[in-house]
């Protein structure tokens, strides 16, 4: 019986290569219209996942923060923060009043107010960019925007003296000075406002030193701390664009009303919904044509060949081989023309490639091994369904048929 079967395969694939003017229009054809659809995907991955990587080349769309800087959130809270599902990083800010800090290029007397973000290690701006994290100590870190820099007219390893006023429980005013060696400037892509990064133990010492609260450690008197310190506001990283809606979302079930990039998140998917709308119908269209087709042709050649499968069936073929008949040659026929499509697909792709290289945003095709997989899988699975009828068609063909025309 096994036997048979394969004989009866065997068969089929040389009667498939004998008639090779049909079996090869057949495998045009499929080729002819499963290329537009892979095309079609390639380009839908390339764009939206050039969109992707185009908005994670800058950190800031993955960053949550909340609407205003008057909140109390506490050290537990922050750290709770960088501990939810999706999260990356998150860290404490002081009020914006309190980062906002007058630098002075001493060389020049340059003078720039210059808006400062704590940060500390496992910062996601400065590990994308390769850039140190700003170490506290006498003489402070800082890393400093490109606008802010060419203000201040300060480059790496220079000097930015920032001078701290205040006023008194009494009503008298103070003023210190600190001094900051900067430690790198951000590309400029980064940020295109004058702002840096400090340590955020720096930041603290500013808002207390602002608040008449004493620090020691830098030499400014004041009331002792009272209590626990509490942020105005917090900077929470996700880890990446789908995670973003998910910790606002959760933020905003706590009460709190948070500002994100989901604008921009949002149209990537409302993109990606729309392209693959498209390839859906298109596909339907195509699907339908593709069966017809396949259908036709392989009922087609079983009425060709009655008298040969009664020959078959004359010489002991059981019914299964019979049946296996057509279904090897539309089988052949898919597996062809995905071949074929994919070599064009191929040769399309590169010619893109190569006609968008010179541009801004390159446009490129990416057909992953699933999209792969997964077109093979339904054009074998949609040949197979097609040829059904004619191969129970063939399987029926009785060797009586063949006595009668002898």
């Amino acid at each position: 019986m096994l036997r048979r079967l394969q004989l009866a395969i065997g068969l089929a694939t040389r009667d498939w290569r004998h008639e090779r003017t049909l079996s090869l229009c057949a495998v045009l054809a499929l080729a002819s219209m499963l290329t537009p659809l892979l095309v079609l995907q390639g380009l839908k991955n390339g764009i939206v996942s050039g969109m992707r990587e185009r908005l994670l080349e800058d950190p800031a769309v993955l960053i949550i923060t909340p609407k205003s800087d008057t909140g109390r959130y506490s050290r537990e809270f922050i750290t709770q923060l960088g501990q939810m599902p999706g999260a990356r990083f998150a860290i404490g800010r002081t009020r914006e009043t309190a980062a906002d800090m007058t630098l002075q290029n001493s060389r020049n007397g340059g003078t720039v107010t210059v808006a400062m973000e704590p940060c500390a290690p496992g910062e996601p701006v400065l590990e994308h960019y390769g850039l140190p994290v700003p170490q506290d100590g006498e003489e402070p870190e800082i890393i400093l925007s490109t606008p802010a820099a060419k203000a201040l007219g300060l480059a790496k390893g220079e000097i930015a003296t920032a001078r701290l006023g205040r006023r008194t429980p009494e009503g008298k005013l103070e003023s210190t000075t600190l001094r900051f060696r900067v430690a790198a400037v951000l590309p400029p892509e980064v940020a295109d406002r004058r702002m840096g990064f400090l340590s955020q133990g720096v930041l603290e010492d500013v808002e207390n030193y602002r608040d008449y609260i004493a620090v020691p450690s830098r030499g400014f008197h004041g009331r002792p701390q009272e209590g626990q310190r509490a942020y105005a506001a917090f900077r929470l990283y996700a880890v990446n664009l789908d995670a973003v809606e998910t910790l606002a979302e959760g933020l905003q079930k706590q009460g709190i009303e948070v500002r994100t990039r989901a604008r921009e998140i949002a149209g990537i998917r409302l993109l990606e919904t729309a392209i693959n709308q498209v390839i859906l119908i298109i596909s339907l269209a195509v699907g339908t044509g593709f069966v017809a087709f396949t259908l036709s042709s392989v009922q087609g050649a079983v009425r060709r060949k009655q008298r040969m499968l009664g020959i078959l069936r004359l010489l002991g073929f059981p019914h299964a081989a019979l049946l296996l008949y057509p279904v090897t040659q539309a089988v052949l026929t898919a597996t062809a023309g995905l071949i074929l499509a994919g070599g064009l697909y191929a040769a399309v792709s590169r010619a893109i490639a190569q006609a968008f290289a010179g541009q801004a945003a390159p446009l490129t095709c990416k057909l992953t091994l699933g999209d792969a997989a997964w077109a093979a899988g339904i054009v074998l699975l949609l040949s197979l369904l097609a040829s059904a009828r004619a191969a129970f068609a063939a399987a029926a063909v009785e060797p009586s048929m063949v006595i009668r025309e002898v």
